[in-house]
């Protein structure tokens, strides 16, 4: 990404926080066994990757530049299998039919946090 950045005279701007992502953190379960805690962040993580495949798919078929255009792809790519990867593994550690239950639990309550969040032009999500 910063390579992509400097070829094109651009910069990081300053850091903030994820809203998105600090909304996502308020919806993980709290206590249980470590592994219960474990599956919950393995979820969060997934969905959060999930979304960055989709962000990069739309990046990928909509720019105009072929060398951007294939970064995305790679960028795609590397996050849907992320995205499967904490799942698949969340399932090592719980019952797979328990993770799905949760799984939807969580794409439903997501859905809620993005109905309420204020749509801006400096973030993805």
């Amino acid at each position: 990404m910063l390579d992509q950045l400097k070829k094109r005279g651009l910069a990081l701007g300053p850091q903030r926080k994820d809203e998105y992502v600090e909304q996502l953190q308020k919806i993980v379960k709290k206590g249980g066994s470590r592994e219960q805690q474990l599956v919950e962040k393995l979820l969060i993580n997934a969905l959060i990757e999930a979304r960055s495949c989709e962000r990069f798919r739309l990046l990928w078929k909509e720019i105009g530049d072929a060398e951007l255009s294939k970064f995305y792809y790679e960028l795609m790519v590397s996050e849907a299998g992320h995205y499967k990867n904490f799942l698949k593994l969340a399932k090592t550690y719980m019952d797979p039919e328990l993770v799905e239950k949760r799984w939807r639990e969580i794409l439903e309550q997501e859905a809620a946090i993005l109905k309420n969040m204020e749509v801006r032009g400096d973030r993805m999500h």
